[in-house]
């Protein structure tokens, strides 16, 4: 059939409307622009029913060629086809629907994060490999195939070289796994690579080799249910944090995919948080939950007397300790459940930054809890609203702020500063 696509989802499909039986429903359409006309395929066996395009009849304003040779197949960045204006309307539309009703109408502050091309500065390839040969590369739209790739546009340079050579490494391996590419020591990549399968001795040849020539800094491999990786080299990744210097991170732990994009999210971060505090006495502290390796906490050390950061991941602890050391900063860091940690009665500020899944028993606990104001840092708006309808009761959102930073995807940062409401129940 023809469709007209009327809607962008928040997970990046286009949305079109059309009798199906004689009932009225949702088709969710990969790769489309709004005010696309595109000839389906309609499933209609699921709900909500999945099409995908057979042909573009009308483009809508907002589509444009992509960038990457490889988009037709890689499902890694979904809005490569539209426009920045396009995406950008499109993120505030979201962020505004994820909003509790009554803030709806809250001006939304949209923050441009740097380039579209050459930002990533971190990223996660699949591998197969059989027969002697390793196919490396993204993941295909809806699907576990690996779509092999010679480059890749977002990557950074230094990661994008490192591709053949990655493959290379794998020649004579059997079976499959996942590889972790950051920048390490002097800029150069390194590996996390979690395997499943046949890994020949040649393959630790090879990244030792590759050390030694500069190709890797180091890499760290991890077959099956082996405890303790293989390393070869320093494999320790390293970006630049929210305060603009260096940091190290835990091998495979979370950090923002740009650099540049995350020195302008930290310092909107500590104002929002700043201007949270100035309102109150700032007797009480900082208590800063999902803390990682320390991005914000290196900030919030700097503007606070007392920070408390809570983090699960026993080696993103030891990392933020030493980023803080570095700097000669002071904040306790604690390695606990930042879901389950009791706030301290009398805290001023609590700073969170959950993953995807967003942070459902925390924000349920600061509803209840003494915590004055709130700077909620979010990668995912479906997660962001619910748990904003959590604290809705007790807080109430004066500051919120939305940040490009994945370009060409359908994915962006979100920070909302909420204050506690006098009286609220």
């Amino acid at each position: 059939m023809e469709l007209a696509i009327d809607d962008l989802a928040p997970g990046g499909d286009g949305v079109g409307h059309a009798l199906l039986e004689g009932e009225r429903r949702a088709i969710f359409v990969p790769r489309v622009a709004l005010g696309d006309v595109v000839q389906v395929e309609v499933d209609a066996t699921v709900r909500p029913a999945r099409a995908k395009v057979v042909r573009v009849v009308t483009s809508g304003a907002g589509r444009v060629v992509p960038p990457c040779a490889f988009f037709d197949r890689c499902g890694a960045c979904d809005w490569m086809h539209l426009s920045r204006a396009a995406q950008r309307a499109a993120r505030e539309s979201h962020l505004r629907r994820a909003l509790p009703a009554q803030h709806r109408d809250l001006p939304i502050v949209l923050h441009d994060a740097g380039g579209s091309l050459g930002y990533r500065t971190r990223a996660r390839l699949h591998v197969r490999a059989s027969g002697g040969r390793a196919l490396v590369g993204p993941h295909g739209h809806g699907s576990h195939d690996i779509v092999e790739v010679d480059r890749c546009v977002v990557l950074h340079p230094a990661l994008d070289a490192a591709i053949g050579p990655l493959a290379t490494l794998l020649e004579g391996a059997h079976g499959l796994g996942d590889a972790h590419l950051a920048l390490g020591r002097e800029g150069r990549p390194v590996l996390e690579l979690r395997w499943e399968g046949r890994v020949p001795p040649a393959t630790f040849g090879r990244l030792e080799q590759g050390v030694l020539a500069g190709t890797w800094a180091g890499g760290s491999v991890i077959v099956g249910d082996t405890s303790r990786p293989a390393i070869v080299g320093d494999p320790t990744p390293r970006m630049t944090g929210a305060d603009g210097e260096p940091m190290v991170l835990a091998a495979g732990g979370f950090a923002q995919a740009s650099d540049a994009g995350n020195v302008l999210l930290g310092q909107r971060v500590v104002a929002l948080a700043r201007g949270a505090v100035t309102r109150l006495s700032g007797a009480g502290g900082v208590v800063e939950l999902y803390a990682g390796a320390g991005n914000f906490t290196v900030l919030l050390a700097r503007a606070f007397e007392r920070v408390v950061a809570v983090e699960s991941v026993a080696a993103a602890c030891d990392a933020a300790r030493a980023n803080l050391a570095a700097r000669g900063l002071t904040a306790r860091v604690t390695c606990a459940d930042a879901d389950r940690f009791p706030v301290p009665p009398k805290t001023d500020l609590v700073v969170l930054d959950p993953p995807r899944r967003g942070a459902k028993e925390a924000c349920a606990a600061l509803a209840a809890s003494s915590a004055k104001a709130i700077v909620y840092v979010s990668c995912d708006t479906p997660t962001l609203g619910r748990d904003l309808a959590t604290l809705a009761a007790r807080f109430e959102p004066f500051a919120v702020e939305s940040f490009a930073m994945f370009p060409g995807t359908s994915h962006a940062e979100t920070v909302v500063a909420l204050r506690r409401v006098r009286g609220g129940s």
